[in-house]
């Protein structure tokens, strides 16, 4: 795979990559780091991609990966996510749902993202996280019956 045609594919991912990071770190600092730590670390092991036509997959599990080194670091040292800069409008149903998920266990929050923000089948998911479709389709379903009931309960 050429530089060129890196580049072309890794903007065509930047979406679903920022959503994924953005969903599981909460943050749009965060994200971008993570998103900027595997794309660079995608070109350092780009020889090892034995097929292109799983690009996608392989490049998602590398965002995965830099998106858990960036939660172990937290933990390590106990630090709080970053308050984004974009102001807090009034109260909708957008920012109940972020909180929802945010509130999500980082499976079924992983999970769910990668499906309802990113916009990945079950099966593809499934590749990414090495996981039998099963498992993902049982974290989706949770984590949705779980925003809901939280959603449920805040409404007045």
């Amino acid at each position: 795979m050429t530089e060129a045609e890196f580049d072309r594919r890794v903007r065509g991912m930047e979406g679903r990559m920022y959503r994924t990071a953005r969903a599981m770190l909460g943050n749009e600092f965060d994200a971008a780091d993570a998103m900027q730590n595997a794309v660079f670390a995608a070109w350092r092991r780009l020889p090892s991609l034995r097929d292109e036509a799983r690009f996608e997959a392989w490049l998602m599990r590398i965002l995965v990966n830099a998106i858990r080194d960036i939660q172990r670091k937290r933990f390590r040292q106990k630090e709080e996510p970053l308050e984004d800069t974009h102001p807090a409008p009034e109260r909708n149903r957008d920012l109940d749902v972020q909180a929802a998920l945010e509130a999500l266990p980082e499976k079924q929050r992983l999970c769910v993202a990668l499906h309802h923000l990113s916009g990945y089948s079950v099966p593809e998911i499934a590749r990414m996280l090495t996981l039998p479709q099963t498992t993902v389709k049982g974290r989706i379903r949770e984590g949705l019956n779980k925003m809901k009931q939280m959603l449920k309960e805040e409404e007045p």
